[in-house]
């Protein structure tokens, strides 16, 4: 009977499945864990290489337009640069048109100080709302022309007639975005620009031409268009997306046209269908996008069935509290409470450990020269005390695809550009002074001493570990770093509250199994 209590935790240690193993409810999460991460990449791959195909079948309708029109780049277009200009003043935009075209050649987003035009659009000296047929001639006339240009409350009207041309532009300020409408009389319904993207730092993020055909999302690679690309279909949203911002419009349209200039810039150009679209140039702001429809064109990613219920609770915790910091202080305590019961049993674990010690040490002295007895022993004296070496890092893996997840919304959420922490005056962006992934390294070394590893090999790769992370950390957003330092020194906390209360409840009993030995 002895010899079976001995030999049935080493045969049933690598199984970890039996019902007599105390550490069988962490083998059960860790279970859970991989089941989970394989259902969501899964499904996530479903999307991926099932759903969007269904979107693609309208192009394959082409209607009457055939043809796209030409930009007229390379001719005398890039000498007739915008003179007579008219500055008009909304809440949130400050718009500048230019009489000849009515065309914008000025976009304030007034909330983020970023003008939406670029110096792309200006030096090739094409704008946002020029119009074109496909007539070269009739193109030039409507781009170029003198259009008389009037505002009344929020609307902006421009009227141009000549030639048997008539055309009328009207701007419409609606708060967070506008409407514009645009009527013709001698010719057919031309093409609206919609310009470029804006240029900013990337970050591993889509930037160039995006477009909802059917009930699909399509978001293009510059580099995969070749010269021009005409899409017909069932178009609802077309225009340019970059990290932060859009410019584009919403509604009903024929058809759209993805003109390439070159490897990282092209333009987008749509057919409206009634004459009427709702047009979108600035941030990419959740709180504006949801409320007119366009909340799909923040780009969560290929794991957005995580990251996009990551993104809306964050930034309902933001809405409510009106802090960015106060958001990832809260999503961090409630990964941490959520991780506790692992903490606790990993820190208790660890500790007893640490107690035997002297008792490893002997046991590697005494087989040395027999690796497969040295692991038996190390086996059995693991079990003794419930001890189990994936027990410290079960709560590392689980926070996994958090981490992924977030490191998505700190680089797509546009507000947090203006969150500022101490001396960081964006989360957005990296710390400028590496402050903050310093202490994050310091931190991790922290848990080693507050909560070292039995094995002293296992030590030297966490200490390895944390510089590693620590300068890999130094280019990642100022809030992934915040949050990654508050866990860890929320863990710290944890792990010396555990060590506490262990010691008051169990340093008495263990003294006197000696006395009795």
């Amino acid at each position: 009977m002895a010899n079976n209590k001995v030999q049935s935790p080493i045969k049933g240690w690598s199984g970890l499945s039996l019902m007599e193993r105390k550490d069988l409810d962490l083998k059960a999460l860790f279970i859970i864990f991989l089941v989970t991460t394989l259902f969501l990449f899964g499904y996530q791959a479903y999307l991926t290489f099932f759903v969007p195909p269904k979107a693609e079948k309208p192009q394959e309708q082409r209607p009457e337009i055939r043809e796209a029109p030409q930009l007229l780049l390379g001719t005398a277009r890039e000498g007739k640069k915008p003179s007579n200009l008219v500055t008009f003043e909304f809440e949130k935009f400050r718009v500048v048109l230019s009489e000849e075209g009515a065309k914008i050649v000025s976009l304030l987003d007034k909330k983020y100080g970023k003008d939406l035009i670029t110096e792309e659009e200006k030096r090739l000296n094409i704008y946002p709302l020029e119009l074109f047929t496909g007539d070269p001639a009739s193109d030039e006339l409507l781009n170029f022309s003198r259009y008389e240009v009037s505002k009344q409350d929020n609307t902006i009207t421009a009227k141009f007639k000549a030639d048997g041309l008539e055309v009328l532009k009207v701007i419409e300020n609606r708060g967070d975005h506008f409407v514009f409408k645009v009527k013709v009389s001698g010719i057919p319904m031309p093409f609206v620009n919609a310009g470029t993207h804006v240029k900013e730092g990337e970050f591993y993020t889509h930037t160039g031409p995006v477009l909802r055909i059917g009930e699909g999302l399509r978001r293009l690679d510059i580099g995969d268009i070749e010269g021009k690309e005409l899409i017909t279909g069932d178009i609802s949203l077309a225009g340019e997306e970059s990290r932060y911002f859009f410019k584009g419009f919403a509604g009903k349209m024929d058809a759209v046209v993805f003109y390439r200039i070159d490897q990282k810039d092209s333009f987008t150009l749509v057919k409206p269908s009634t004459g009427e679209l709702l047009l979108y140039a600035g941030a990419k702001e959740y709180a504006r996008l949801k409320n007119i429809g366009l909340s799909d064109v923040i780009d969560y990613g290929s794991l957005k069935l995580i990251v996009k219920p990551l993104f809306v609770f964050m930034y309902w915790i933001y809405e409510h509290l009106g802090s960015w910091v106060v958001s990832i202080i809260v999503l961090t305590l409630i990964v941490r409470l959520l991780m506790f019961p692992l903490t606790y049993k990993s820190t208790v674990a660890m500790g007893k450990m640490a107690e035997l010690t002297p008792k490893m040490q002997e046991i590697r002295e005494k087989y040395k020269n027999d690796p497969a007895k040295f692991q038996e022993e190390m086996m059995r004296l693991y079990q003794e005390v419930g001890f189990n070496p994936m027990s410290g890092c079960l709560p590392l893996l689980l926070q996994i695809p958090i981490f992924f997840a977030l490191y998505k919304v700190l680089t797509i959420t546009a507000d947090l550009q203006l969150a500022k922490f101490l001396w960081v005056q964006s989360l957005a962006e990296k710390d400028p002074y590496y402050v903050l992934p310093i202490f994050m390294g310091i931190t991790m070394i922290a848990q080693q001493f507050v909560s070292p590893s039995p094995e002293k090999s296992q030590n030297y790769i966490m200490f390895i570990t944390s510089v590693v992370f620590t300068f890999l950390f130094a280019s990642f957003p100022a809030g992934l770093v915040l949050y990654w330092t508050l866990n860890n020194v929320v863990n710290l906390l944890q792990t010396y509250v555990i060590k506490k209360m262990t010691f008051r409840g169990k340093a008495q009993p263990v003294k006197k199994k000696g006395k009795k030995r």
